[in-house]
């Protein structure tokens, strides 16, 4: 069930409606689509500030000091090791360019030494994954051929019982020996069976000398 969220009753009967400017809103859902936008009567609702404990909020502003402390001396330290090599540079732009070529090589091959170490850590991750691939593949298939083998056996069991219930069937070939054998052989089943097993015979159902039911289905 659905409901057109615009007021169509403020329509002219005169003016066309296009239903694709409305939005549909699923009443199983219990909320609007996202794209409407806030409700007027929630637009200035202030959502409640969670309440937290003072010993919690210690603990957390400690923290959060303690890293912004260790943060703003790592940087300090950086900057001060790193401008203590230009220091002792005299003021010669081409000095001072050459120690900058300097630190950036040796910053370069620092950075291409690391980049080959990932890059070997990175290939034996990817082969070791990839041989759990096929590994996983491999049996996955061999696990497929085991279900298709059995689903084989399954079909051919299912094609033996048929053939040998296909010897009873009645075919043009023995039609008239199958009519024959059904005239000469008549089935009562003008009987029940009680709760002790004893079979109770039809009024009507001829019984021989030997007090036995003539075509009764045993």
């Amino acid at each position: 069930m659905l409901r057109i969220t615009a007021n169509v009753r403020s329509l002219v009967l005169n003016e066309a409606i296009n239903y694709t400017k409305y939005d549909s809103i699923r009443h199983f859902r219990r909320r609007k689509p996202i794209a409407l936008g806030t409700a007027k009567s929630k637009l200035f609702r202030v959502p409640k500030r969670p309440t937290i404990p003072e010993d919690e909020k210690l603990e957390l502003m400690r923290l959060f000091n303690n890293y912004r402390t260790t943060m703003k001396s790592l940087r300090y330290f950086f900057m001060v090791n790193h401008s203590a090599e230009f220091a002792q540079v005299s003021e010669d732009p081409e000095e001072s360019r050459r120690v900058f070529l300097e630190d950036y090589e040796k910053s370069s091959a620092i950075n291409s030494k690391w980049n080959e170490k990932q890059k070997e850590l990175r290939e034996k991750i990817i082969t070791t994954q990839h041989e759990k691939d096929i590994e996983y593949a491999l049996q996955r298939i061999e696990l497929e051929k085991q279900k298709k083998e059995q689903k084989k056996m399954e079909v051919e069991e299912i094609v033996r019982r048929e053939k040998e219930a296909s010897k009873h069937f009645i075919t043009p070939q023995n039609i008239d020996e199958a009519i024959e054998r059904a005239l000469a052989t008549p089935v009562d089943y003008n009987f029940a069976v009680n709760l002790e097993g004893e079979k109770i015979l039809g009024r009507d159902t001829l019984v021989d000398k030997n007090k036995e039911t003539v075509g009764v289905s045993q």
